[in-house]
C-alpha cells in the first residue's frame, strides 16, 4: 500500500469502534514503511516495567468522538522530533467498559505514534465504567470527558509558547529573544526590566517573514520608547509599522534622518491631550497592516505632502483604494 492510500483510509474511518492494532497495521502496511517512511528514526526504548503500563494491542478506540487520524502529520511530527518523545507524551487515558474492553478516550494519536516507534506497551491512567452502563452510555461519557479535556482547556498564548521554546533551547526562539534584547523589549520576563512587547506574535511573524530590516525594527523600538517614556508597553503593530516607515523612507529620494523622525514624533505626541500609540495603529488595513501604519506615520506624524508623499507611497504596497479607505476613517 502507498503512504497516501493508507493516510486516506485512516482519515476516512467509519464512526464505529476499532481495535487499535488493526489501524496501526494499516499504517505499517505501507511499502518500505520502516526503511523509507520512518528512515532515520530508531525504535523507542521500552518503558520500565511498572503497573501503569497497558498493552497497545489490547486497546480499542471509538472514532465517533475522536479527531480524524492524520497519518502524514503524525509521521512529520515524529521526524521533526527524532521519534516518539516518551517524556512529552506522558500517559494516555483509557476507560474500561463493562465487557472488559479498554478504550483510549484521550491520547489516540500518542499511542499510535508509540506503536509506530516500535513500542508494545504504554503508560495509561484508567477509569472504569459502572457495570450497568450500555455501550452507548459509555460512548457518551467518554465523549464528554474528551470534550472537557480538549476543548474546555485554556489555549496557550503565543508568549507562553515562545517562553517554552526558549527554555528548551530552540535555535529560532533564541535568535528571536536576542532580537528582543536588542530592542530592549520583554516577553514573559525573559528580558526583565524592559518595556513589555504587546502583540509578540505579530512582531515574530514580521521578523521571520517580512523584508523589513531588523535594524530598523530595533530603531523603531527606541523611537517609540523615547516618544512614550511612561507607557508600560510597546505596541507590536506600531513597532512593525514604524519599521516599514523607516525602510520606505530610506528608499526615497530625500530620506529623513532618524533624529528628524524622532523630533517629528515628539511634536506629534506633545499636544493636549497627548496622542497615544493606538492613534497611529487604529486605521491599519488587515491585508497590509505594516504598510498602512507606515502611511499613517507619513501623513499624521511627518505631515508629508505633494511629491514627498508620492515618492514615499511608491515604496509601499498600497493602491489608491487602500489609501482612500485609510483617509476616510
Amino acid at each position: 500500500m502507498k503512504l497516501s492510500e493508507a493516510a486516506g483510509k485512516l482519515a476516512t474511518l467509519s464512526y464505529i469502534d476499532y481495535k487499535l492494532k488493526d489501524l496501526i497495521d494499516v499504517a505499517k502496511s505501507v511499502n518500505n514503511f520502516k526503511s523509507k517512511t520512518l528512515d532515520g528514526i530508531e525504535d523507542a526504548v521500552p518503558y520500565d516495567s511498572q503497573d501503569s503500563l497497558v498493552k497497545i494491542s489490547d486497546l480499542w478506540v471509538c472514532i465517533k468522538y475522536q479527531r480524524k487520524m492524520r497519518l502524514i502529520l503524525l509521521i512529520d511530527k515524529m521526524l521533526a522530533h527524532g521519534g516518539f518523545n516518551k517524556q512529552a507524551a506522558g500517559h494516555i487515558d483509557i476507560a474500561v467498559r463493562p465487557d472488559g474492553r479498554m478504550f483510549v478516550w484521550d491520547g489516540f494519536r500518542r499511542v499510535f505514534m508509540a506503536a509506530l516507534a516500535g513500542l508494545e506497551y504504554i503508560p495509561a491512567s484508567k477509569i472504569r465504567h459502572s457495570s450497568n452502563r450500555t455501550d452507548k452510555q459509555c460512548e457518551e461519557y467518554e465523549a464528554e470527558m474528551f470534550k472537557i479535556r480538549n476543548s474546555d482547556t485554556e489555549n496557550m498564548k503565543a508568549e507562553e509558547i515562545f517562553r517554552a521554546k526558549v527554555i528548551y533551547g530552540e535555535a529560532e526562539a533564541l535568535n528571536f529573544l536576542s532580537f528582543l534584547r536588542d530592542c530592549k523589549l520583554d516577553v514573559e520576563e525573559l528580558n526583565p526590566n524592559n518595556k513589555i512587547l504587546s502583540g509578540m506574535a505579530k512582531v515574530e511573524k514580521t521578523w521571520k517573514h517580512s523584508h523589513i530590516t531588523p535594524k530598523n525594527l530595533i530603531i523603531s523600538s527606541k523611537i517609540i520608547q523615547t516618544a512614550w517614556p511612561t507607557d508600560p508597553q510597546v505596541s507590536g503593530y506600531l513597532l512593525c509599522g514604524l519599521g516599514k516607515f523607516l525602510d520606505a523612507n530610506s528608499a526615497t529620494n530625500e530620506p529623513l534622518s532618524v533624529s528628524e523622525v524622532q523630533d517629528y514624533f515628539h511634536d506629534f505626541i506633545n499636544v493636549n491631550p497627548p496622542r497615544k500609540q493606538k492613534d497611529l495603529t487604529g486605521r491599519r488595513l488587515n491585508k497590509a497592516p505594516n504598510d498602512s501604519i507606515a502611511y499613517c506615520i507619513a501623513t499624521q506624524v511627518v505631515s508629508m505632502k505633494g511629491k514627498q508623499l508620492k515618492d514615499f507611497i511608491d515604496q509601499l504596497n498600497l493602491d489608491d483604494d487602500d489609501i482612500d479607505v485609510i483617509d476616510s476613517d
